[in-house]
């Protein structure tokens, strides 16, 4: 018997967490190109409607209500190979996707912190309308470990470095590592972050992402791995990452 019958869906807006795509490559942070296609082959014909940030956004808020169905598409650290083989396909479904970007790849004089990211000149080959750029820390810091003032130092540096290059970015911050302060100095960050415009932020999780949410700072995210069979992508859309009992 599978684990998964035993689960009931959850719901809420699956946001699954992308990271690098390589043609007949698949690992923990990889997915193929050939993999992509058929998961995303899935979501299209199984009536699944991709959602920009601002779309979902507005779900998370209310203004526009919840329906069965909806995705949000994420990439996290802005790696070339999404411009060379994720755009293409991404275009060729019509879909909607954000890429959380580490600050140091597009900052002038900056190393960035892994290689093969890309800079500012390639992230503007984005159609705009259809990707959005976030938040990703400036060094990819673990925001478990890093004091609060530097946390605050690194968005704030981030958000200067979007600025700079006359990049568009869309106020929100995924966690690098999903990891995240503890208790009263976590407090603090959301309420800074929210007094900075900073509308809401994303950890991992492994479920769906319940609407209504009470915490706009906490919203889940679904890790989409290489090693995922088909039947696992669908399993992930409806009830998340399985655990054992």
């Amino acid at each position: 018997m599978k684990l998964h019958y035993f689960l009931p869906s959850i719901k809420g807006i699956p946001v699954l967490m992308y990271h690098r795509v390589v043609p007949n490559e698949q690992d923990g942070l990889t997915v193929s190109t050939q993999q992509l296609r058929e998961q995303w082959n899935y979501l299209k014909q199984n009536g699944y409607k991709s959602l920009s940030l601002q779309t979902f956004y507005d779900i998370l808020c209310g203004k526009l209500p919840f329906t069965e169905k909806l995705v949000l598409l994420t990439f996290d650290d802005g790696y070339r190979n999404n411009l060379i083989y994720m755009k293409p396909l991404l275009e060729e479904f019509g879909f909607y996707a954000a890429i959380f970007i580490i600050g140091d790849a597009i900052a002038e004089g900056q190393q960035p912190t892994y290689p093969d990211l890309m800079n500012a000149a390639e992230l503007k080959q984005f159609d705009s309308n259809k990707v959005s750029f976030a938040l990703h820390g400036f060094h990819h810091e673990s925001f478990k470990e890093t004091p609060i003032p530097e946390l605050k130092e690194t968005i704030l540096k981030s958000i200067s470095t979007f600025q700079e290059n006359k990049l568009p970015f869309y106020p929100a911050l995924a966690y690098p590592y999903g990891a995240r302060p503890e208790g009263s100095s976590f407090k603090e960050l959301k309420k800074w972050m929210k007094d900075q415009g900073i509308q809401m932020a994303f950890r991992i999780g492994n479920k769906p992402a319940k609407m209504p949410t009470n915490d706009a700072y906490e919203i889940k995210r679904i890790d989409i791995r290489g090693s995922d069979s088909l039947e696992d992508f669908a399993i992930k859309l409806k009830k998340g990452k399985l655990k054992p009992f």
